[in-house]
């Protein structure tokens, strides 16, 4: 055979491997093959192995299911949700090369993905890393956003960058957390179904979702479980062998308060009654636990798993600590527990409070800023021939205490106000020890008429933290985050803070349902002698504080949540939401100690907000 006919053969086969369909192995069977877990990505770096999380399993070799072309996850937290989705990843780039999207809350989460989590895979997973030689990571096609390799390509994107979502079509998408995805990329709507249109030129197309759930009837997540096979993980009884999913109703603990320590955890069996500990539920995990499906679907998968299933970095002490811990702390930090650890949603409460209840529950402060405030914020409603301003003290918990009702009435179109307003935002208020307080946020309202105007007072103010506020609420049951991230895209360049004022609302209600002194509850001060100002917190107050209430609508013959007012003025409401948007902004610990009496509080060094909630960046 010549030379000739020796290459025209290579490159045959060559082309022949190029074309010819992968073997058909399961996501699950590659990765076991071929991950191995990066120092950057795992306390325990080394081979991959499914049977550390047998759960893991089932939902991985359902999307390599030629049936099924959706997967969708809700799942708590400490259950790998990421590991899944970069085995799905890694199974996609060396197994089956296509073209992949993973798109995140915001570019800024998805750097973090691609340089901690993706990069590192790729890198220490041989078949993964032979695709990527010693050069390509200076090729300008392999960029933090942006890899390719032989077949495919993978698009990091994020819901709040249009741009990073209009890319080619794609034949697998994975959509992390989608529950904290912005309302809107940019002007071109919902951004995951955006992602989904890229999709549909393939046949072969696989679709994973995933996010721990959020509010009910808004969650992304829970309406496309609904909308699937509705798998729960059931574990057998270790005495009498029946099938149940785990639940945190039939969770029995003991806890010393002294040590702050889980004494003892068991679950009881709801056929039998008998109580076994954690070890004994989970032994045997891959031979006695069954996924159980709670309806067909022909093309979607579901799948619904609590922390409480977690076979390494979480036990059920740690959750049992956890739940001691959010009831201290109030509804905010069960909301929490009960999104991230049980996986399911939250509902929220009778939302129609009685503006005499609360009128009546006002009490006598010693000072002006009352034991127990740490920090204070100020909120100012913009009206055309007014400013609405309430200062609001914070403690532990979320707990909250009105500290001063303030109108400035004049022409906004005339400097006199505005003149009015920044005197009165540089003013402190003291306590009974002498120390006075600074607000550590100012948000002001852009809304209505005067949005220029807002945008320009704010922007020179911004280092005394001021900012320009708007809200947003969407009136089709979608769920906007309270801190839905900020903007900078005007004319002045001023930073505007947006503000989902649905879920404010829901926030703001559940706190007022509270009784005085627990965490998380609201007070309001009777009149005060030494209070110059006439517009005290008075029934117009609360009259407009309970102006709206929440009520079920319908579209297309769904039904959804939406708060509708039932009195013309509810700037009380509108200023509570923004102080909740603004304490909330700083990610306050109200564990710090105050300064010595007689100093000034202007608020502690913020914390860093960890990477979970629904913010795309903050101040």
């Amino acid at each position: 055979m010549n030379a000739s006919k020796r290459r025209t053969r290579i490159l045959l086969k060559d082309t022949l491997r190029l074309v010819a369909p992968p073997k058909p192995i399961k996501v699950s069977e590659w990765a076991d093959e071929n991950r191995v877990l990066s120092p950057e990505d795992s306390a325990e770096p080394g081979p991959w192995r499914t049977s550390r999380s047998p759960f893991q399993k089932e939902i991985m070799d359902a999307v390599t299911d030629p049936e099924i072309d959706a997967v969708v996850m809700m799942l708590g937290s400490q259950l790998g949700k990421t590991a899944i989705q970069l085995n799905v990843i890694g199974y996609y780039t060396g197994h089956d090369p296509s073209p992949i999207m993973m798109v995140q809350p915001d570019l800024g989460v998805g750097k973090d993905f691609s340089n901690d989590r993706l990069t590192p895979m790729y890198r220490d997973s041989p078949q993964l890393a032979r695709l990527f030689g010693k050069g390509k990571s200076r090729d300008s096609r392999n960029t933090i956003y942006y890899k390719s390799f032989p077949g495919g390509r993978i698009n990091i994107a994020g819901s709040n960058a249009p741009a990073s979502l209009a890319s080619k079509p794609i034949r697998i998408l994975l959509a992390d957390e989608i529950d904290r995805f912005a309302k809107s990329a940019g002007t071109e709507g919902d951004p995951l179904n955006l992602a989904i249109k890229r999709t549909t030129t393939f046949h072969n197309r696989k679709m994973i979702f995933v996010s721990t759930p959020t509010i009910k009837g808004h969650s992304k997540i829970e309406k496309l479980y609904e909308d699937s096979t509705q798998e729960r993980l059931h574990f057998m009884c270790p005495s009498c062998d029946h099938l149940q999913t785990l639940s945190w109703r039939r969770i029995k603990y003991e806890y010393d308060e002294e040590t702050s320590q889980c004494v003892e955890v068991t679950h009881a069996c709801e056929k039998c009654g008998a109580m076994h500990e954690e070890h004994e539920w989970k032994r045997d995990y891959a031979n006695r636990t069954k996924w159980i499906a709670g309806k067909k679907h022909a093309t979607t998968r579901g799948f619904h798993l609590s922390a409480l299933a977690a076979t390494i970095n979480y036990t059920w002490k740690m959750a049992v600590k956890e739940w001691i811990q959010a009831n201290k702390e109030g509804k905010q930090a069960i909301k929490v527990f009960i999104n991230t650890v049980l996986a399911e949603t939250w509902e929220e409460e009778g939302q129609k409070l009685e503006h005499e209840i609360l009128l009546n529950r006002r009490e006598m402060y010693k000072a002006r800023v009352p034991e127990g405030v740490r920090y204070i914020t100020a909120a100012v409603d913009t009206q055309d021939t007014r400013f609405e301003i309430d200062v609001v003290g914070w403690g532990k918990g979320y707990s909250s205490w009105r500290i001063q009702r303030h109108v400035i009435v004049g022409d906004l179109n005339q400097q006199q106000p505005w003149q009015e307003l920044d005197e009165f935002l540089s003013r402190t208020w003291k306590d009974a020890d002498g120390r006075s307080f600074r607000p550590v946020r100012t948000l002001i309202d852009s809304g209505g008429h005067f949005t220029l105007k807002v945008y320009k007072f704010c922007k020179p103010r911004q280092g005394r933290n001021i900012y320009a506020l708007k809200g947003e609420e969407r009136g089709d049951g979608q769920e906007t985050p309270l801190l839905n991230g900020v903007s900078t895209n005007n004319i002045v360049g001023a930073t505007v803070v947006r503000v989902g004022v649905s879920e404010g609302k829901a926030t703001v209600f559940s706190s007022l349902s509270l009784e005085p002194g627990k965490p998380g509850s609201c007070r309001f001060p009777l009149p005060h002698p030494d209070n110059p100002d006439p517009f005290v917190y008075d029934e117009e107050y609360f009259l407009q504080l309970t102006s709206e209430q929440l009520v079920t609508r319908y579209k297309e013959g769904k039904p959804y949540t939406a708060w509708v007012q039932t009195r013309a003025r509810n700037e009380a409401l509108d200023l509570a939401v923004y102080n909740r948007a603004a304490i909330e902004m700083i990610n306050p610990n109200f564990d710090l100690p105050l300064p010595e009496p007689g100093s000034v509080a202007t608020g502690a060094k913020r914390q860093k907000r960890p990477k979970k909630k629904n913010v795309s960046s903050s101040i």
